[in-house]
C-alpha cells in the first residue's frame, strides 16, 4: 500500500500597490491615462466628476488598492458622484450593477482584452474597493440569475 503524501499548499502573495493601470479607457474608446497629472511615479486616470451642479477633475490613482486620489471638486462623505469621461462625455457608470455595501452605482473603466475596473461611485463607502473583472467573470454574469452575487 502506498504511503499518503502530505499535502503541499502553495500561497501566492502579491503585496499591495504593486498592479499598476497603465491603460484605462472609456466605453467609446478614449484613452483616460493623463500624464500631465502623476501620482507617484505614474500617470493618473483622469475622469470628470459631477455631484449636483457642481464638476471637476478627479485624478485615480492607478495603482491598485491605493487611494491617493487627486480632486479638484470637494465632494462630502456619503455623496454619490457621477464620473465620465474627460473627452467625449461619455458616462462611466454601469447600469446594471450596484455596490453589495452601500447600493450606490458602481462605475467602470474598460481594460485591454476586455477587462474592466469597477468601483463605488459613494463617497466614504465603507467598503470602497476595486475590481479587476476578467472577460471570463463578465462572460459568467450574463448567465447568473443576481449578478450582485458575482461580487462577493
Amino acid at each position: 500500500m502506498a504511503e499518503k503524501q502530505p499535502e503541499h499548499r502553495i500561497i501566492v502573495s502579491v503585496p499591495p500597490k504593486t498592479i499598476c493601470f497603465e491603460h484605462a479607457a472609456c466605453p467609446k474608446g478614449c484613452n483616460l491615462i493623463d500624464p500631465t497629472v502623476r501620482i507617484g511615479d505614474n500617470p493618473s486616470i483622469g475622469v470628470m466628476a459631477a455631484c449636483g451642479n457642481r464638476k471637476g477633475m478627479i485624478h485615480l490613482d492607478p495603482r491598485y488598492g491605493s487611494y491617493e486620489n487627486r480632486y479638484s471638486l470637494e465632494v462630502a462623505d456619503g455623496e454619490i458622484v457621477s464620473l465620465s469621461c474627460p473627452h467625449c462625455g461619455a458616462d462611466l457608470t454601469d447600469p446594471d450593477v450596484t455596490c453589495t455595501q452601500c447600493s450606490a452605482p458602481m462605475f467602470s473603466l474598460s481594460l485591454p482584452r476586455g477587462g474592466v475596473v469597477e468601483g463605488c461611485l459613494r463617497v466614504g463607502c465603507p467598503s470602497h474597493w476595486l475590481k479587476i473583472v476578467d472577460v471570463d467573470e463578465q462572460f459568467l454574469r450574463m448567465f447568473q440569475e443576481g449578478t450582485q452575487d458575482s461580487y462577493l
